[in-house]
């Protein structure tokens, strides 16, 4: 039978060495998790450099793995991407919800495809129209989803109103003119300076959407314009 201080000294050493063990763990887990955060932080300035339109608030994501593993190999299998604050062409405040699929980071970073759902609000809608017109006053814009068009209440008093309709060609989307009226009575677009080509892209802007995306699809709802993008193989400037 062992003596007392015997066993007394062999659990103090049980003790100890476990002490020790979650120690080392703890610190292992910690320099992981710190590493793992540089890593992602990165990955993440890296997206808003290639991509400053898509504003302050942009959040980068990897789900379903460790952004460190990724880094290691040079190859991330997925990448979302949200902003509540993206700015395309006249439009600011989009709403963009993106995946970036089979990207992979070396002294060039490519992306195998992409797919992005957009969603311009009504305010945001605004906005662009008064951005367009500065000369007219916008009182409120409405979506028409059962006629797919966005209604805006233009003029003193918001006693015009302007129809648009989204317009998808050549992988683009463009805000048409399809109708103006004046205490209920069709009038001349051209009366607020809108041509019959509606709100097109500003002079200046890229020809193409980034990552080379395209648009396949332009729907009104009740809450604004909703915009569906996919795009092939790309590369993402880091310039």
């Amino acid at each position: 039978m062992k003596h007392p201080l015997t066993r007394t000294w062999a659990a103090l050493r049980r003790r100890t060495l476990l002490t020790v063990t979650a120690a080392v763990t703890l610190a292992a887990v910690v320099a992981a998790g710190v590493a793992e955060y540089a890593v992602r932080h990165h990955i993440h300035g890296r997206v808003a450099k290639a991509a400053p339109g898509l504003g302050d608030d942009v959040a980068v994501g990897l789900p379903g793995g460790w952004a460190l593993w990724d880094l290691a190999n040079e190859s991330i299998p997925r990448l979302d991407i949200s902003s509540d604050d993206a700015r395309v062409g006249r439009l600011s405040h989009v709403r963009v919800r993106a995946r970036l699929d089979d990207v992979r980071m070396g002294t060039t970073t490519t992306v195998g495809g992409t797919h992005a759902d957009l969603t311009v609000s009504t305010q945001s809608l605004a906005a662009a129209i008064r951005d367009a017109v500065p000369s007219v006053a916008v009182a409120a814009v409405t979506a028409d989803p059962a006629q797919g068009t966005v209604l805006a209440d233009v003029g003193p008093g918001g006693l015009g109103r302007l129809t648009l309709r989204p317009v998808l060609a050549d992988g683009k989307v463009t805000l048409a003119v399809d109708g103006l009226t004046l205490f209920g009575r069709s009038v001349p677009a051209d009366r607020l300076g809108i041509g019959a080509g509606g709100f097109g892209p500003q002079a200046g802007a890229p020809k193409e959407y980034l990552l080379g995306l395209a648009a396949t699809s332009a729907e009104v709802r009740p809450d604004g314009l909703h915009v569906a993008l996919t795009g092939g193989p790309s590369t993402l400037s880091d310039s």
